[in-house]
């Protein structure tokens, strides 16, 4: 089984240059942020690794992945 979390609520998942109408960053429609986290996990199971911490760009623990 294969299970990922991410929690998308950070600054990392905003387009800053999009707001919402209470002028809040809206999450990114690219989801550049999570296609990076997938890459990233795609290559830690690339070189063997099973489980891990999920870190967004700006060094904060955003979930967690596991394959057993």
């Amino acid at each position: 089984m294969f299970k990922l979390e991410i929690k998308t609520g950070g600054a990392a998942f905003r387009d800053d240059s999009r707001t919402d109408r209470h002028d809040e960053p809206v999450l990114d429609p690219d989801a550049t942020e999570v296609r990076r986290i997938l890459k990233d996990v795609s290559d830690k199971l690339a070189a063997g690794h099973t489980d891990g911490s999920v870190m967004d760009v700006n060094g904060n623990k955003v979930g967690r992945w596991s394959y057993e």
